[in-house]
């Protein structure tokens, strides 16, 4: 084989990293987020041509990952308390707040608890028997319905945790749990049950709080753009968000 043709035969040979494609920019997001997000991404990889890889969890996991070298780009958290502690860890990131928080109780269809009066009276009847919340340790939706509690003066509620607020949600859902206190937005959209909102006055504002890592790609910083924008902001707020 001549020279010549053993250069033609290298060129014809299949680029790996060429057949493999862009690789996915790792995307750590707050539970709560697990419905209003994917249109967004859908939405940016149709007009970009990046791709993504959506993780979803409790913040606090998510932030104790990264901080223990998960190669995580953009992280969109559901409390500003944990960004701080990333953003303390870990020098040279960028923080942005992209909403707030909104509580609900949820019980299922034909319960008669219908406010945080009625869930009290119930609990002390000992009518409900499991009471479902995400766990307070790492969620911060957790932490703020253990405030609600508290302000409601609802000292021993007997409560399941979740790993994350979806997955506290699904307790109410599948029937494993009486009622619950999670995501207004992932509540609403879930169907199954019966939504009541929480005032949010009643526990410590969640500032939900995106995290841009050091190094982070275009791409990243692109969805990051996305969710603070005009466009992201609406589909937050008609997901049932508040305005930061």
């Amino acid at each position: 084989m001549t020279f010549r043709w053993f250069l033609l035969f290298l060129l014809l040979l299949p680029n790996p990293l060429r057949a493999a494609g862009p690789v996915p920019v790792a995307v750590a997001a707050a539970a709560d987020l697990r419905l209003v997000l994917p249109p967004m991404v859908t939405a940016l990889q149709a007009r970009t041509g990046a791709t993504y890889r959506l993780s979803f969890g409790s913040s606090g996991q998510m932030v104790q990952q990264a901080i223990n070298g998960a190669p995580f780009q953009l992280l969109l958290l559901a409390d500003h308390a944990l960004a701080q502690r990333l953003a303390d860890a870990v020098p040279g990131v960028e923080r942005r707040a992209y909403a707030l928080g909104r509580l609900a109780l949820v019980v299922p269809p034909g319960s008669a608890i219908r406010d945080l009066g009625s869930l009290k009276a119930a609990i002390a009847a000992r009518q409900v028997k499991h009471l479902a919340i995400a766990n307070p340790a790492h969620a911060p939706y957790g932490a703020a319905a253990q405030a609600v509690l508290r302000k409601a003066g609802i000292g021993h509620a007997p409560l399941v945790l979740g790993d994350n607020v979806a997955q506290a949600l699904t307790f109410v859902t599948s029937g494993a749990a009486d009622a619950g206190i999670v995501a207004l937005p992932l509540a609403r959209a879930s169907g199954g049950v019966t939504v009541l909102p929480i005032s949010p006055g009643l526990h410590p504002p969640l500032l939900q709080t995106l995290v841009i890592m050091p190094g982070a790609s275009p791409a990243a910083r692109a969805l990051a753009d996305a969710v603070t924008g005009p466009g992201g902001q609406a589909a937050l707020k008609a997901a049932g968000f508040g305005t930061p």
